[in-house]
């Protein structure tokens, strides 16, 4: 059951609704409490169809359980021999609505303002996580023909970058950023994509791994000023020392990818029906 928002947006009324697949996970449970204050009712934010936390559960959780994420990973130039999942900075098999201990160590090295959840700290998508290689992954959705935030921080733009972050790269054993770099300008621009790297260097140096960063968009829209995701994504690996494991891809690219296998129906059938997607037919699934 679902009712409209002011804006025409659909919202189940239970958010495991708007999930097709172990829907009664912890760590939905742990998703579902954040709640959204402009609906009416407060709704969680994932039960909204316009969910990008919704539609990363959907995508990779199914193909995880259909032994399929190396449809993903097959598209990317690296070498990825998944053994572990991770929603939200949680391991999918512990089963729990805590971070996963050795991340939530990391996260608060990184940002010790937020230490153990106190405060919001970086919240990656997803993290595929192998013997030698680990991906983090960003997500972002909107609507079709709109110009959206992509990655840039919120909030007001006089507010400071915490100087935490400078002081834990300064700590780390890797030289990250180009000179080009500015701390407080593009950091803010690219405020995702610059913790989600941050992360995953600090993890990847803690697991003894590679690392990755890929982010994947709707093909649909645009950034705020009005650029391509593909471009606003190009001026951020220029700030790159090693730009070459950045990724951009499409919800439309990987959908595309999807094969006709009956552990993959459902997906298929709900991502066909993806009112930001603009999927016109089952063929292009």
């Amino acid at each position: 059951m679902k009712y409209y928002s002011k804006s025409g947006v659909g919202i189940y009324t239970d958010y495991r609704e708007n999930i097709i697949v172990d829907a009664d996970h912890p760590i939905l449970k742990w998703k579902a409490s954040k709640r959204n204050e402009k609906l009416p009712d407060g709704s969680p934010y994932i039960a909204s169809q316009h969910s990008e936390d919704a539609l990363s559960w959907n995508v990779f959780r199914s193909l995880q359980l259909a032994s399929r994420l190396r449809l993903l990973t097959d598209r990317l130039p690296i070498q990825v021999d998944i053994e572990k999942l991770y929603f939200w900075q949680h391991d999918v098999e512990r089963w729990s609505q805590e971070i996963a201990p050795e991340i939530q160590d990391v996260l608060n090295e990184i940002e010790p303002w937020g230490k153990n959840g106190r405060r919001q700290q970086t919240e990656s998508d997803v993290i595929l996580r192998g013997k030698h290689h680990i991906v983090m992954i960003e997500s972002k959705l909107g609507k079709p023909n709109e110009m959206v935030k992509a990655w840039a921080r919120g909030g007001s733009p006089s507010r400071p970058m915490r100087s935490d972050y400078l002081k834990f790269i300064q700590k780390l054993s890797a030289d990250l950023f180009s000179d080009s770099f500015d701390f407080q300008r593009d950091g803010r621009r690219f405020y995702q994509l610059f913790r989600n790297y941050l992360l995953g260097e600090a993890l990847s140096q803690r697991w003894g791994t590679h690392f990755s960063l890929l982010a994947i968009v709707n093909s649909l829209n645009r950034n705020l000023e009005g650029r391509k995701h593909e471009e606003e994504f190009r001026s951020f690996q220029t700030l790159l020392v090693e730009p070459a494991n950045t990724f951009l891809m499409t919800w439309q690219q990987l959908c595309e990818v999807l094969p006709a296998d009956p552990k993959l129906l459902q997906l298929r059938q709900w991502l066909w029906s993806h009112p930001l997607l603009g999927l016109s037919s089952p063929a292009k699934l």
